[in-house]
């Protein structure tokens, strides 16, 4: 990390913790017209005892360990605003975690809730681009236990009360499990962190969506026919059979395999595949053009009108869809298969509405970046596509 932003960040750490608390009652004077989100949050409130006033805290902390011996890692983001697309400028975000020893330890000094979070905690506010950052150390997980490591978040925006969200969760840990790893509504959005290394030290990058998967969250209605994971979601693990693409012939897993990246899933349920025709070539030109690590392409046939258990009309419908796929030359694209549009291991767990001609999800680095539903299969939707790539 450059020295001129380890000075900026020592400095916003000194003058977080000199201030007194002599503003937390004020901030504990809540909105009595604030909309009640989230259900139960014990400890939340903590978010109020920041010892800077709300209105003068910045999008850059330092939390108290930074600077104790310890694998030390800055984290930074964007936060939306419940349309997933929209930045949220002034929503403070109360973090806190364990010590390397996997406590909530304490200096002897602590007040509210203080005593029981312990002393590595912190407050930013995001910027007018929704920004916010926080330098720590990766916590440790809670002594003999199988607890993966995590750092608790709660938030709070303007009219509504403080609400948590999905904790920050580490990629590589070994306690992670397949169950906690592939939740399928995360609260805020996906919060696994993948790091990596930059100016010696760990960092990783984790959105929030505002009430994504959030319980009494306030969500206009929305005109037309729903389908797909909200924006922000996880992707999880299904396995079709691959009909084209690098996988032809085989059951593969499209998010355990290529969802570091980004790319498309288009599932539609449709018999008519020849209305996509001029649509499939033109991805797979772009992802010929982009290269494979950098965009994938998965139509999605849904198999809406044979039965499942129709082995011999299975196979025949196929290889005519095999067939097409090499008369179209779609060598990158992959052309898979699920059961049906009901099935609920496939289109079930990405919630796809079976009335939907179509469903459209943009998603980078497992995570659904963008979602629309009965597109038409023109140059229009491809230059949305390609826009938030």
């Amino acid at each position: 990390m450059k020295s001129s932003i380890l000075l900026f960040v020592f400095a916003t750490s000194i003058t977080f913790n000199s201030c007194s608390q002599t503003n937390v009652k004020k901030q504990e004077n809540r909105i009595n017209k604030n909309t009640i989100v989230g259900g139960g949050c014990e400890g939340c409130e903590a978010i109020y005892e920041s010892p800077v006033p709300f209105e003068k805290l910045q999008p850059v902390d330092t939390l108290p360990d930074y600077y104790e011996a310890g694998p030390k890692i800055g984290i930074s983001g964007i936060v939306y605003q419940s349309d997933g697309r929209t930045p949220a400028k002034d929503v403070v975000i109360y973090i806190y975690h364990t010590d390397q020893k996997g406590r909530y330890s304490t200096r002897g000094t602590e007040t509210g809730w203080g005593k029981r979070h312990g002393h590595i905690r912190g407050w930013v506010k995001t910027d007018q681009n929704g920004y916010y950052e926080f330098y720590t150390l990766v916590p440790a997980s809670y002594p003999n236990s199988n607890n993966p490591k995590h750092i608790h978040p709660v938030i709070k925006e303007a009219g509504k009360n403080e609400y948590y969200i999905d904790e920050f969760l580490f990629d590589d840990d070994p306690y992670l499990t397949p169950g906690k790893r592939n939740t399928i509504n995360p609260r805020g959005g996906d919060g696994i962190l993948k790091t990596y290394t930059k100016n010696g030290i760990l960092r990783a990058t984790r959105d929030i969506i505002l009430g994504l998967n959030v319980p009494g969250y306030p969500v206009a209605k929305k005109a037309g026919i729903q389908s797909g994971l909200a924006v922000g979601s996880n992707c999880p693990a299904f396995e079709p059979l691959h009909l084209s693409g690098a996988d032809k012939g085989k059951t593969a897993c499209p998010m355990c395999k290529y969802g570091f990246g980004q790319g498309v899933m288009i599932w539609f349920n449709h018999a008519n595949i020849d209305q996509m025709k001029r649509f499939a070539q033109q991805l797979e030109n772009e992802m010929a053009h982009r290269g494979e690590r950098n965009f994938r392409v998965f139509l999605i046939y849904m198999n809406p009108y044979f039965d499942r258990n129709d082995a011999t009309g299975q196979k025949i419908l196929q290889g005519k869809i095999q067939k097409w796929c090499e008369e179209l030359g779609l060598i990158k694209v992959a052309m898979v298969w699920v059961p049906s549009p009901v099935d609920k291991k496939t289109c079930g767990i990405y919630n796809i509405n079976p009335e939907a001609k179509n469903t459209v999800l943009v998603y980078k680095k497992r995570t659904i970046a963008a979602r629309w539903v009965d597109i038409n299969y023109d140059d229009n939707a491809l230059q949305h596509i390609m826009k938030i790539m």
